[in-house]
């Protein structure tokens, strides 16, 4: 297994030191124990790359560093689902997709993760109570998040569904801008956007121009996307206070020497 050797002073991902327009959410811890550290092989990704739920037989597990995953179920030929994503500090186990159904967990971004095979990992977390902190920690995050994103999908409309995806996006990997906005760059395609959300891409389209015919999104470009004012925004769904008081890092990565 590959070791990342690291120094005390290189595990720390300070969170952002001002919230983004006002808002206020708790910290995230700010280091990576140093176990879970130096014993993860150092993954570089590309965009949509598969990563291995497997290795040799055996259960993997993932930290990510500095990229965004798409977790996804396909459950028949034509029945497929964007079910999570992960950021920056989460983790992954091959065991949080079900058994039958086809799963995959794919890199939307270039960037970096930590891959365990599961056997070293769970040793790590039980000897390790600061690691197993951090995992118990990120479960919790990445579980409310998703809660969140079910039930936008399941009881919100066509717009909600969006604003609330898009003020997930802005608080989980955005940066302050100039004149208050929020910038980020969008990690899905058009037609993933519309799987992750439940809608037609022609709605998502429509509903994209509207935000930005209200004068709350600009995009210079297909991918990036500025959030001209976030609380605006944020009023047009009802998910969105309890997104805004989640924890994140800052895009700021763990650096290995």
């Amino acid at each position: 297994m590959q070791r990342i050797h690291l120094t005390t002073d290189s595990l720390k991902v300070p969170c952002s030191p001002t919230p983004v327009d006002g808002w206020r959410r708790p910290e995230w811890p700010a280091t990576l124990p140093l176990q879970l550290a130096e014993r993860g092989t150092l993954v570089q990704t590309r965009p949509g790359q598969p990563l291995p739920l497997s290795l040799g037989g055996e259960e993997t597990v993932f930290v990510v560093r500095t990229a965004t995953l798409l977790f996804r179920l396909s459950l028949a030929e034509n029945l497929r689902q964007g079910v999570a994503l992960l950021y920056l500090g989460d983790v992954f186990r091959s065991a949080f997709a079900p058994a039958g159904p086809a799963a995959q967990l794919i890199s939307l971004t270039s960037g970096e993760i930590l891959r365990y095979r599961h056997g070293a990992f769970s040793k790590i977390m039980s000897t390790d109570p600061e690691a197993r902190s951090y995992f118990d920690q990120a479960v919790a995050r990445q579980t409310a998040r998703q809660a969140i994103h079910l039930t936008a999908v399941g009881q919100l409309d066509s717009s909600q569904r969006l604003v609330t995806f898009l003020v997930e996006l802005a608080t989980q990997i955005g940066v302050p801008a100039s004149e208050g906005r929020v910038v980020f760059e969008m990690p899905l395609s058009r037609s993933e956007v519309a799987e992750y959300l439940g809608l037609n891409a022609d709605t998502l389209s429509r509903i994209m121009s509207r935000l930005r015919s209200q004068g709350l999104l600009t995009q210079p470009d297909r991918q990036t996307i500025f959030v001209r004012d976030l609380e605006a925004l944020a009023a047009l769904s009802p998910a969105s206070a309890a997104l805004l008081a989640l924890p994140r890092m800052t895009s700021k990565p763990i650096n290995a020497q």
